[in-house]
């Protein structure tokens, strides 16, 4: 009985964003009916858009920014995920723990010195995800370091590095950038959905797909690293090279996140625990439920963004975390995280 009712909850909540997506999809400064939207949806599904001006706006302007707001909520709520399980800690989330800072880091010096390719692949992927991996393995480092007790520790120390990394990227920005560079580095700063492009975005959502289909289908590993290595032990698994490449897929798909909209904070950190709220803490339940919600939250985001100001555009990244960080505050006040353990 509770597994229907949490399927049906999914299932309810994925409706429900199918509905907001159709929604959202109308809106904006050429604002379209929401029946006419659906049609015009119907329409490019078919193959049979008539080339109209609205079924432009749609196909190439609207469309793109959406559906990679919801590829972008689906990665970071699934990392965020991962991370609390990895990290025994429910504030774990790849923003707050700097890996999304090591990420835009890397970013930035490849713009800044000017790589373009690296090996026959993208200079700035490659050195995001590298800046990414580099931050989350010393996270892991930490974690072993400091033990079962010391998640608030770890916590701190995630924070340090995401202030290493911003002073990093600002002292680069004073010596070698350019107008032009800074430019471009601001968009990894502030976050954007701007340059949304239909390969790019397919690109990320095949790697998000396959990576959270990993995730699903070892869902009990999660739910065992929630106990601990000692208890796990007792059970026959050894988590410790399950935990390493975790971490490796978590640091592959913050890498493309940020390499396709710059660095977006407090997604992974907010999402978890609301879907926790509505189907419990099974990691099978969870994982595809939070998958659901960051879809959601960030194509809302996404519509708040293009749409509070008329005749201009406030970066994603500044909405989401004027979002976030109140959930962020509200949880450290009320000590309501780490999973039993403070």
């Amino acid at each position: 009985m509770e597994r229907i009712k949490t399927l049906g909850t999914i299932v309810g909540t994925a409706l429900l964003a199918c509905v907001v997506l159709n929604f959202t999809i109308g809106m904006g400064t050429i604002s379209i009916g929401f029946q006419q939207t659906a049609q015009i949806l119907w329409q490019i599904i078919q193959g049979t858009a008539d080339g109209s001006i609205l079924a432009d706006v749609v196909y190439y302007l609207r469309l793109p920014r959406l559906v990679l707001a919801a590829v972008v909520g689906y990665g970071l709520s699934i990392t965020g995920c991962v991370m609390q399980a990895v990290m025994r800690n429910s504030l774990a989330d790849p923003y707050l723990l700097g890996i999304s800072s090591g990420a835009g880091l890397g970013a930035v010096v490849a713009i800044i010195l000017g790589f373009t390719s690296v090996a026959g692949f993208d200079a700035i992927g490659c050195f995001a995800f590298l800046g990414a991996l580099a931050v989350t393995v010393f996270i892991v480092l930490l974690s072993l370091r400091f033990g079962k007790s010391g998640t608030t520790a770890i916590l701190l120390s995630g924070m340090a590095l995401n202030a290493v990394c911003a002073a990093g990227i600002s002292l680069l920005i004073s010596i070698y950038a350019d107008a032009e560079r800074i430019q471009s580095v601001t968009f990894w700063l502030m976050g954007s959905l701007q340059t949304a492009a239909w390969q790019k975005t397919g690109m990320l959502l095949a790697v998000v797909f396959f990576v959270s289909l990993y995730f699903v289908k070892n869902s009990r590993i999660l739910n065992l690293m929630l106990l601990g290595d000692e208890a796990s032990v007792t059970l026959g698994y050894d988590l410790s090279k399950m935990r390493r490449i975790y971490i490796l897929l978590c640091a592959l798909v913050v890498g493309l996140v940020v390499y396709n909209c710059g660095i977006i904070g407090f997604v992974g950190l907010v999402i978890p625990h609301i879907a926790r709220l509505l189907c419990g803490g099974n990691y099978k339940r969870v994982l595809p439920m939070s998958a659901v919600l960051g879809m959601l939250f960030m194509v809302c985001a996404d519509v708040i963004s293009r749409t509070i100001m008329e005749g201009s555009e406030v970066p994603i990244g500044v909405v989401v975390s004027v979002i976030g960080a109140p959930v962020f505050i509200y949880l450290l006040i009320s000590k309501n995280y780490g999973y039993g353990k403070r």
